[in-house]
């Protein structure tokens, strides 16, 4: 009969082997709206977002541009999950289940970037930005002279009922969110030595890392609740062509991705998945831009 020694050491390298797996094995789609920053500190603070400077002719003197000190910042979150298991059942060997219980794990802590970055996008028409405006709003504050604005949404999210949709231009620096890395999630196994083992009889495991998601730049991405069909498709493409920066230039922005929730994919394959429309046209949209469908964004 095996000793508690050689079960627990059994335990940690099957646990460990399916957590690994479960996390390979899953398909994480954050990386298609957010880009990755790592963090050392308890935030990052993105005063400058607004502010990168063009390049133009070097005439006379350098012109340094002043990189702007607005107040957005983004605070690291902890985020844990853990389990216990009872000494008694080590003992008795009753262990199969917790092989599972590490596979998801990983699938978990694969995919967790996901549960945070693709509601923040879709809470995007609440939720404030660097500007103090709505990431999603119809009039963000340029600073050309005189005075000017731009929109990023289509139709009026404050009466749209629609499961929201998004275009977006992901070939910039970054993408419209930050995924903040600050300790990447880590599967602590069990330990028979810890005081906590010796105090309750029993084992304990689980994952934790510290991250968190905020927005880049507005002119990144269009937002919309409103029907998602050729017309609206083709207002937010030539929307998303025009952004500027702070100072009044173009960026050139360029529709690269379609990001839809379940209830939107099927006008989205409709639009750009298929070749032919109305029983033999042609579809120009056809292949414009990737899809990407989240569950995240469900309404």
């Amino acid at each position: 009969m095996a000793t508690e020694a050689q079960v627990i050491e059994a335990l940690q390298v099957t646990m460990s082997a399916a957590y690994t797996q479960g996390l390979s094995g899953s398909k994480p789609q954050w990386q298609m709206i957010a880009t990755r920053v790592p963090s050392s500190g308890a935030a990052n603070y993105y005063g400058w977002i607004k502010d990168l400077p063009g390049i133009k002719e070097w005439v006379g003197d350098r012109q340094l541009a002043t990189l702007g000190k607005h107040g957005y910042s983004i605070e690291n979150k902890t985020f844990e999950s853990s389990i216990s298991i009872s000494r008694d059942e080590v003992d008795d060997d009753q262990i199969g289940q917790y092989s599972v219980i590490a596979k998801n794990y990983g699938e978990q802590v694969a995919i967790f970037p996901d549960t945070l970055a693709y509601p923040l996008l879709a809470e995007g028409f609440t939720t404030l930005c660097y500007d103090g405006q709505n990431y999603f709003d119809t009039d963000h504050p340029l600073d050309t002279t005189p005075a000017t604005t731009f929109s990023n949404v289509i139709g009026d999210p404050a009466t749209d009922t629609g499961e929201p949709w998004f275009l977006i231009d992901d070939t910039k620096v970054l993408k419209p969110i930050v995924y903040q890395d600050r300790k990447p999630f880590v599967f602590k196994n069990m330990n028979p030595t810890e005081e906590y083992t010796w105090f309750n009889n029993k084992y304990a495991a689980g994952v934790d890392g510290r991250c968190n998601v905020g927005f880049s730049f507005p002119q990144l991405a269009i937002g919309s609740k409103d029907t998602l069909n050729e017309a609206n498709y083709e207002a937010a493409k030539k929307l998303l062509g025009k952004m500027k920066k702070a100072d009044g230039t173009p960026i050139g922005t360029r529709a690269t991705k379609i990001v839809v929730g379940p209830d939107n994919e099927a006008a989205a394959r409709k639009l750009i998945g298929m070749m032919l429309k109305n029983g033999g046209d042609s579809n120009i949209y056809y292949q414009d831009v990737d899809i990407v469908v989240s569950t995240f964004i469900a309404k």
